[in-house]
């Protein structure tokens, strides 16, 4: 659920994070490029009008009643040996990105925008402020990358490392992303997120610029303090959900 930009922002305090064991990390550092392609490939739907259960292995609006990472190891067990040091990497990337999304649609999408009562005229209003929200954090977190990460993420070359999506949308997508995190280059989410709710793209820009309209559409629903809360428990889940899948799956 979180962009692209947010996925990349959370591998990058991962691999600093002290409280992943050494080894773990010591791993994603070696193979850093192909662990930040895992922790954006399951978005490549975007670009490539692929099915979001596809890719995430859970359907909006339906319960998730198992971690949809472990969903996709079922569903393809061939993943469950890695092909090498990099594959194993950039599957722990693709982890991280699933339990995020998880901990985000079952905490706060599910709570707080769609079982929520809100004061707004339509449902589309909610819509309108999941898209804001994300957006907000998608800002905040590309001003946070650091430098190394454009050059380090087109450095990656999978080598038939999904069954599911071909070399080529790997590849496609990791350019796709790596230039807008380039110096000089231009996010494309407002592009993306007005195509997707049919609005202009200047109408969303026009909110998020105004502090007042904010707070109408977004903040007196979903307070900053609730977004910070829920931000930290879905980091801290998604480390732990990275350390099982190292350990069970690679022996860590």
């Amino acid at each position: 659920m979180p962009t692209p930009f947010s996925h990349l922002k959370q591998s990058q305090c991962l691999l600093l994070d002290a409280r992943l064991p050494a080894n773990m990390r010591s791993l994603l550092e070696r193979r850093r490029s192909a662990f930040q392609l895992g922790s954006i490939i399951a978005d490549a739907r975007v670009t490539g009008g692929i099915g979001r259960e596809l890719t995430h292995f859970y359907q909006l609006g339906e319960p998730i009643t198992e971690a949809p990472w472990r969903v996709m190891f079922r569903r393809y067990p061939l993943l469950a040996q890695a092909k090498g040091d990099a594959h194993l990497a950039f599957l722990a990337g693709y982890v991280a990105h699933l339990a995020l999304d998880e901990y985000w649609a079952v905490n706060m999408v599910r709570p707080h925008f769609w079982e929520r009562e809100w004061d707004v005229s339509h449902w589309r209003d909610k819509l309108f402020a999941l898209h804001l929200i994300l957006t907000v954090m998608d800002e905040r977190d590309q001003a946070e990358l650091q430098t190394w990460q454009a050059d380090s993420l087109t450095q990656c070359q999978p080598q038939d490392w999904l069954p599911f999506l071909h070399d080529d949308i790997l590849c496609d997508w990791r350019d796709f992303v790596s230039r807008q995190i380039a110096p000089g280059g231009t996010s494309q989410t407002l592009s993306i997120f007005s195509r997707r709710l049919g609005c202009d793209e200047a109408i969303l820009r026009a909110v998020l610029d105004d502090p007042q309209q904010l707070l109408d559409r977004l903040w007196r629903h979903i307070p900053p303090r609730l977004l910070a809360d829920v931000e930290a428990r879905a980091y801290a889940y998604t480390r732990q959900q990275l350390i099982h899948y190292l350990h069970e799956f690679a022996g860590f």
